[in-house]
């Protein structure tokens, strides 16, 4: 499936994609390239670190990364990917450029920087006839950072049933050496017995990278001329994450503030594991000192038996118009996917595109009412959920009260599993607006007792130029982006 046919397929999508780009920045500042990945010649892809498999531990013998420093903030989808690979080419064991880019950005990792890494669960190893080559680039570029530059890397990981004990057994055998794991249970921040909160897991999936090599001063790999970097991605280190759903994937560059919020979830989530739930550092005082020493205020609470975050929205770096939201919150606030949605003046903002994996019967009343209220303002709302997937996704209960509510062309079901957590909501004729991407579904769950990350921009508080044309480029790749989920949707079932 590499051949020829491959590279024409790509190729054609790339021309749809950057006249998407074009139309769309129309009345706006016209978008720049992609993201200057390094490309394998051979493949026309990113170019993948290391060997697929990496059984001896080898240190690879280089870590491709940007080829040039990234805007402020990237994005990108594995949807050429999905088109010729995938279901149509199983035993194709090369791997996605969608992992190669994230192996990439790792490999931005200056001399003496630390990256830390939340996540629901990851997968390494696997079997002969279907070995991990995705995630082992990701191991690869840990593993070069780690022995070449000396960069420290810490994961915390959801150690409920997600992962077996074999599971767990090859993530240790792969990583151990490199990498310091720790596991939550029952979530991170929920200390409550298991029974009370069942659902409750550490469902994050970011990277947080202190310094990188990706600034203009020096060509040494080694230096930290770049600012630091936070890596955001609907989709885990996995290949039935890379391979089977449609994902999407950001980097954040350059934003302090931002790394210094994941640098401080970071580390009160890794006080909060431990064999037992919550962990006998999951502590006021500890996780107070754990903020204070990442340059952050402290913001949790214990209710419910869990620690929330009190504090709505995070504002990073003045002028960047960025936000950042955690979960778990209180059962009081309106969660912050109503909260944009519901005042949505739709004389300015028209277009409303959303793409969700999951919408669950908790949570199927209050959307659906926001969606209904947002159609009767003349709004043009399309939602795009996934009919199936590795957990229940979409009810029948669910889908019968979308119809009830005449919503059936507002709220579709794609033909291809999504895992995308997205909201656009903007003018129909530019690249303006806000957008809303992250780890949280539309469930009680994600919302309300589970550690999730959900990321909102909104150009009009963006006060710096470079940031906003980097904006307007991202907008427009979320844009296409859906457009891409959308081919083939239907009535949900």
């Amino acid at each position: 499936m590499q051949g020829t046919h491959s590279r024409v397929t790509v190729g054609r999508r790339i021309l749809v994609t950057l006249g998407a780009l074009g139309l769309l920045g129309a009345l706006a500042v016209p978008p720049a390239s992609a993201a200057d990945f390094t490309i394998d010649p051979k493949t026309g892809e990113a170019a993948q670190v290391g060997d697929i498999t990496n059984p001896t531990k080898k240190v690879p013998a280089s870590c491709p990364t940007f080829t040039s420093e990234p805007r402020a903030i990237e994005a990108w989808f594995n949807t050429d990917d999905m088109d010729y690979r995938g279901y149509m080419d199983p035993k194709n064991q090369r791997p996605w450029s969608f992992a190669n880019k994230t192996a990439q950005v790792i490999c931005g990792a200056a001399k003496g920087s630390t990256i830390q890494i939340g996540m629901y669960f990851i997968r390494a190893i696997g079997t002969e006839e279907r070995p991990e080559t995705d995630s082992q680039m990701v191991w690869n570029a840990l593993r070069y950072v780690n022995k070449k530059r000396g960069v420290k890397i810490e994961m915390v990981l959801d150690g409920g049933g997600i992962t077996s004990a074999a599971g767990k057994a090859s993530i240790r055998k792969e990583l151990s050496d490199i990498v310091n794991i720790k596991w939550c249970y029952n979530g991170c921040f929920n200390v409550n017995k298991s029974s009370k909160f069942p659902w409750a897991i550490n469902h994050e999936k970011f990277v947080a990278i202190s310094k990188t090599n990706w600034g203009t001063k020096s060509k040494d790999a080694n230096v930290a001329d770049g600012g630091p970097a936070v890596y955001s991605s609907s989709g885990q280190f996995a290949r039935s994450q890379v391979r089977t759903y449609w994902q999407e994937a950001t980097l954040f560059y350059g934003d302090r503030e931002l790394f210094n919020q994941f640098n401080a979830r970071f580390e009160m989530m890794q006080l909060c594991t431990g064999k037992s739930t919550g962990g006998k550092n999951c502590t006021k005082s500890k996780l107070k000192a754990a903020a204070k020493a990442a340059k952050t205020t402290f913001t949790l609470k214990k209710e419910r038996g869990i620690w929330v975050d009190k504090t709505y929205r995070h504002y990073t770096d003045a002028g960047r118009g960025t936000t950042v939201s955690f979960s778990p919150q209180d059962n009081f606030v309106t969660d912050y996917y109503t909260s944009q949605m519901g005042n949505v003046d739709c004389k300015v903002d028209n277009k409303i595109r959303i793409a969700m994996y999951r919408l669950t019967e908790t949570r199927s009343a209050k959307f659906i009412e926001v969606i209904g209220k947002l159609k009767k303002k003349g709004c043009d709302v399309q939602v795009l959920l996934s009919q199936t997937g590795g957990a229940q996704t979409i009810s029948k209960v669910v889908s019968k009260a979308i119809k009830t509510a005449k919503l059936g062309k507002q709220v579709r079901c794609t033909a291809t599993p999504i895992h995308t957590k997205l909201i656009l909501i903007g003018p129909a004729d530019n690249n303006t607006g806000r957008v809303m991407m992250g780890t949280a579904n539309m469930t009680t769950s994600g919302l309300r007792y589970s550690e999730e990350h959900v990321i909102t921009m909104d150009s009009r508080r963006i006060t710096k130029a470079d940031v906003a044309e980097d904006f307007r480029h991202a907008y427009g790749v979320y844009l296409a982006g859906w457009n891409e989920l959308n081919q083939g949707s239907k009535a949900c079932k």
